[in-house]
């Protein structure tokens, strides 16, 4: 057993001395997860990368939106957070959907009913600005000398172009998002729960939007059709202005998304953070920005 989890499984109340005790690794990219059962129980375990500064993420503003996606009953439910960032919530005995089955209208209403549920919930402290975002992992990434691409000013020409539409925007976009919403993130229980809030913060409900339509990105995205379907869902009725900021926003996802692969592969190079298991994050960078390019154009 690692050390730093045999060290909180000593702090937990009758983990220690349980009767039947396993500890399994599983996934994860930024963190070390585990699956811990104790005694019949199933809890995840995480373990916080060294990476996660780097990325923006600020573990108290976590805390706060963990608290109010469980106790809303969106999220799982919490047993222990520590202060470095480490944590402990219980299993969520649900699965994943799959592609064909997340591009049913009907479970696509089911995913945008329990993200509008979010949106609803009182604000929190912690706040997520795709643009402060972005700019932010390009500082670092050239910190790390990562190759940018040569026509890299083109995509900080339209990141300024859809800035200046959402602050044109009077409406009331400003909501308590999730910001991470792929597929991994997600599970059916009989509801759907979301896991993951390392982002979440008062954002652009378009963000969140945005991350629905590509939530199984292998896959690639929703189709024209399931798009409108799901901004009419939400809206009940939409417009230009509608299709319009959701067009940025995924154009701003695929940003931030290239970005944080650019900064993953700086990080790997300076040995900051493992390799991924065999997941290339420079080309995946290089992959993104490729689509990025294909929506300019």
């Amino acid at each position: 057993m690692d050390v730093l989890v045999a060290d909180i499984v000593v702090q937990i109340p009758g983990w220690a001395d349980a009767k039947d005790l396993s500890i399994q690794p599983f996934g994860g990219f930024t963190n070390k997860n585990y699956l811990v059962t104790v005694d019949g129980e199933h809890f995840v375990l995480r373990i916080s990368g060294k990476n996660s500064a780097h990325l923006g993420i600020r573990r108290e503003d976590e805390l706060e939106a963990l608290t109010a996606a469980a106790s809303a009953g969106i999220g799982a439910d919490l047993v222990r957070f520590f202060p470095e960032g480490h944590l402990i919530t219980r299993l969520i005995p649900g699965r994943h959907w799959t592609v064909d089955e997340y591009r049913a209208p009907q479970n696509l209403e089911r995913i945008v009913q329990t993200v509008k549920r979010l949106h609803a919930l009182p604000a929190v402290k912690g706040s997520f600005s795709s643009f402060l975002r972005v700019e932010s992992l390009i500082r670092q990434a050239k910190t790390f000398r990562v190759p940018f691409p040569e026509d890299f000013d083109i995509f900080l020409e339209r990141m300024q172009i859809i800035e200046a539409g959402q602050q044109r925007d009077t409406s009331s976009w400003l909501k308590f998002c999730h910001n991470d919403l792929f597929s991994v993130n997600f599970l059916d229980d009989g509801n759907i729960r979301i896991v993951d809030w390392e982002f979440a913060g008062m954002g652009d409900k378009y963000f969140d939007l945005a991350t629905l339509v590509y939530a199984y990105d292998s896959d690639g995205p929703l189709s024209p059709e399931l798009e409108a379907y799901l901004l009419e869902y939400y809206f009940g009725e939409t417009g230009t202005v509608h299709q319009i900021r959701l067009q940025g926003m995924k154009f701003m996802l695929l940003f931030f998304t290239a970005m944080w692969g650019m900064l993953q592969h700086g990080m790997q190079k300076e040995g900051i953070v493992l390799p991924l298991g065999g997941f290339d994050c420079l080309d995946y960078a290089r992959q993104t920005f490729a689509l990025m390019r294909e929506r300019l154009a």
